[in-house]
């Protein structure tokens, strides 16, 4: 028998998680340069526990009609008038889902987009740390270094 309270409640766990995922990317955009690898890995452990829930949900709808109803309303693919008395629920909790998902795609583009600046960033610094007076003297010496044949001047 299929499992509608429990099915609802997965449903309510994974907003919740979006809701989260959704918090970090805002702060990803306003933290600190220090702070945005610990948001990174924090969204992707968020990833992670939304994907167990989809399969979880999965798993409960498959191979029972009322099951098939709910998957369908899950995933948008119905109407709602044609939908169960008891599956309207999770329809309206569904698409509470996909308006979170769909404000998570601007603010996904501009969190991508702070971290491209990042990168370019510290790029920047390391060119130029590599063009200093202090990067030259080193790669001078190092050349040097690797000669095997001694010069006309020897070794000195």
């Amino acid at each position: 028998m299929f499992d509608l309270i429990q099915t609802q409640q997965l449903l309510q766990e994974k907003q919740n998680l979006l809701l989260c995922f959704e918090e970090v990317t805002q702060n990803m955009l306003h933290c600190p340069t220090e702070e945005l690898e610990n948001q990174v890995q924090e969204r992707q452990k968020i990833v992670h526990l939304v994907d167990a829930l989809d399969e979880k949900m999965c798993a409960l709808c498959k191979d029972t009609p009322q099951g098939q109803a709910v998957l369908q309303a899950l995933k948008g693919q119905c109407e709602p008038d044609k939908l169960p008395e008891e599956v309207l629920g999770i329809y309206d909790d569904a698409m509470r889902v996909r308006a979170i998902l769909s404000r998570l795609q601007e603010s996904d583009i501009q969190a991508a987009l702070r971290l491209r600046v990042e990168q370019e960033r510290i790029l920047d610094q390391i060119k130029a740390t590599n063009q200093g007076l202090t990067a030259k003297a080193a790669r001078f010496y190092s050349v040097a270094d690797q000669r095997e044949t001694p010069t006309k001047f020897g070794h000195a």
